[in-house]
Formats: structure tokens, C-alpha cells, sequence
């Protein structure tokens, strides 16, 4: 056998292992991606993951948060829900909407106003709950609260 097909021979072999390796390490350190979104506070919404993020809404309440960056009121609002849905720890899923990115989801929630809150619960939207607007903190915290309160 020649010089270059002993050379060919060992680099398929060493792929093989490599391969063999990932394929054995894989299963045991990888989550599906709805587990690794239900295990976060916060998350960027958009059409690719929307599915995911309304089979978590089964399991607890999402709130989705329509804004976009140009936005004053959302810009004020982002880092006091953003801590809100940490210190409530994993009570709601904060889902991120970018109202310019995923203009698909803000016509599909017939969004109209910046910024507002949806929450969605089993798939769908809890009825007469929306939040529009920023009113400041407490009144974010109480309506978080009824919220949470509606199961």
C-alpha cells in the first residue's frame, strides 16, 4: 500500500473516532432547545422559536414583551421586567419581542401600541390582560402578580 493511501486510510480512522466520541458525549450534554428555553428567565422571540415558546405556555405563564429599540417607554421598561423576571425565578418566561424584526408576530397579536405585554397561558392569550404602556415598576409588579394569580 502505497505512502499516501496508508496516510488517507489513518485520517478516515481518526474521523471515525472523533465522530464516535461527539456522537457518545452528545446525547448526554445536549437538551432539547423547548427545555433549554423553559430553563431561562429571558428570551428573544421570534417566528422561528414562537411554537416553542406557546408549548412552554403550558407550563407556566409567558409574558411577551412587543417593543423595539427605538423606543422610549421600552427602553425605560426593558431592564425593570428584565430584573422582575429573575427576581420572580422562573415563575414566567419574559419572551422578547422585536416589533421590527418580527413584524409577522406583532400582526399576528394585532399589536398597536409600544410597549405591551401579552400573556399567554396554555397557548393562548389570557383574555383582557394586556399591559400597555410603562407605568413604572409597581404597577408592573401588580400586574405580574394578577397575572400569576390567574394559574
Amino acid at each position: 500500500m502505497s505512502l499516501l493511501g496508508r496516510l488517507l486510510r489513518a485520517g478516515v480512522a481518526a474521523v471515525a473516532i472523533v465522530a464516535a466520541t461527539f456522537a457518545a458525549v452528545a446525547p448526554a450534554t445536549a437538551a432539547p432547545a423547548e427545555t433549554a428555553l423553559a430553563n431561562e428567565n429571558v428570551v428573544q422571540v421570534t417566528s422561528a422559536n414562537h411554537a416553542q415558546i406557546l408549548e412552554i405556555s403550558k407550563t407556566k405563564l409567558v409574558i411577551l414583551d412587543f417593543g423595539a429599540e427605538w423606543c422610549g417607554p421600552c427602553r425605560q421598561m426593558k431592564p425593570v421586567i428584565e430584573r422582575l423576571a429573575a427576581e420572580y425565578n422562573g415563575r414566567f418566561l419574559l419572551g422578547v419581542v422585536n416589533v421590527d424584526v418580527s413584524r409577522d408576530l406583532s400582526s399576528k397579536y394585532r399589536i398597536q401600541y409600544l410597549p405591551t405585554l401579552v400573556p399567554v397561558r396554555h397557548g393562548a392569550e389570557l383574555p383582557n390582560s394586556r399591559h400597555i404602556g410603562y407605568r413604572g415598576e409597581t404597577a408592573l409588579r401588580t400586574w405580574i402578580d394578577a397575572q400569576l394569580a390567574k394559574g
